[in-house]
Order: structure tokens, then sequence, then C-alpha cells
């Protein structure tokens, strides 16, 4: 079984969670490609105004499934590395140049391309045991991964950024609300209906 993201619309507001609460909701190749290719199709969407990204159970997202993906990309050639890196490039593009505002709700795990989601997202809804970490580093990928050094300092600063970016460290969500990363700080059982009252006033 593989991460699925399941779609829910009330009213106006789109409703996206990865759903793998047992693995902590990691991203595969397919499931790239599909977030990918929603947040595209977005823009011809006219009866969504705000978007929710968030994760099932306890956690956001741990990032790229160490089974699914980074264990084949090891035996893959250059080209296809590269035409890897450019499809989770086009994901972050794709969110960004999304017309509707996209709100992420993030607790627990929020870890390397999971944090790349919630960092292109234009808010952020956080919790205190929230852990981001852009951990690219750790596992021998660059720090700049996804678009991270050039979003992440506009939203942090170049110091924080290059911090986390350098040493794969990982704020906690007071570090997260306090340099800027999440607008606000809720409850864990709070943190998604905030994200969706924010979503429903912008709508």
């Amino acid at each position: 079984m593989s991460t699925k993201a399941d779609y829910a619309v009330d009213g106006r507001v789109l409703t996206i969670t990865l759903d793998r609460p047992e693995r902590k909701n990691p991203l595969t190749f397919d499931l790239y490609a599909e977030l990918r290719d929603k947040f595209r199709a977005l823009e011809d969407d006219a009866g969504v105004k705000v978007v929710v990204l968030t994760g099932a159970g306890e956690n956001f997202c741990s990032g790229g499934d160490v089974r699914d993906i980074i264990g084949p990309l090891t035996r893959r050639s250059s080209a296809e590395l590269l035409e890897f890196t450019q499809m989770t490039g086009d994901l972050v593009k794709a969110m960004r140049a999304c017309p509707q505002p996209i709100v992420a709700a993030v607790d627990g795990v929020c870890a390397g391309a999971g944090a790349i989601l919630a960092m292109a997202s234009d808010l952020r809804f956080g919790t205190e045991r929230a852990k981001v970490a852009f951990l690219f580093v750790r596992v021998g990928l660059a720090g700049c991964d996804m678009g991270a050094c050039a979003i992440l300092p506009r939203i942090i600063g170049l110091g924080r950024a290059s911090e986390l970016l350098y040493t794969g460290k990982a704020m906690t969500g007071t570090q997260a609300l306090s340099w800027g990363f999440f607008n606000e700080l809720c409850a864990p059982s709070e943190v998604l209906s905030r994200a969706r009252h924010a979503a429903h006033e912008l709508a």
C-alpha cells in the first residue's frame, strides 16, 4: 500500500489529505506526480477558492518514502535522477503558480519533501509538537532541493535558513512560530479546524 491523497470539498475550500498515517504520510513517485497535476488543474477550477493541505493522523508528511523512493533512486541513471528532480521541482512550481491560496495544517513530523510542501504553501498553522526539518543533507542530497534555498530564506531569513539547510536540524513548533515559518500555533486537536476556518475566511 502506498500513500494516497484524499480530496474533500466543503463550500469553496478543497482539503487535500496525505493519507498513510502508519508511515507518517510519505511521498511516493506516483503521489508527487498526482499532486503536481492536481495543483496545475486548480488553475481552471473556478469552484475552489482556497486549498488546505494536511496529513492524516498525528503527522504532516515524513518526506520521500525510504522504500518507494530513496532506495530505487540509488539504482537510477543520471538521466533518470534528473527526471525525478525536475518532477519534484515541478510540484513546487505548481503550488506556487496555483491561483488559490494554500493553507497548510502541520502537526508532528514535517520532514524533507514534507517540509517543502509546507514551505511552498502560503499560510502555515502548526503545533508545538511539530518538527520541521529540511534534512536533505542527512541523506546525501543538496540542501537546495525543491527550491528550499530560494524560498525558505524569504520566510525565515537567510541566516536561519542556512542553518537548517546546512545542518538538517529540525525546527520545533515554537521556533517555527518565532522564526515566522508558522503563522500560528494551535493544539493538535484544533490545527486542522483552525486552518479550515482561515481558508473559509479567505474564500
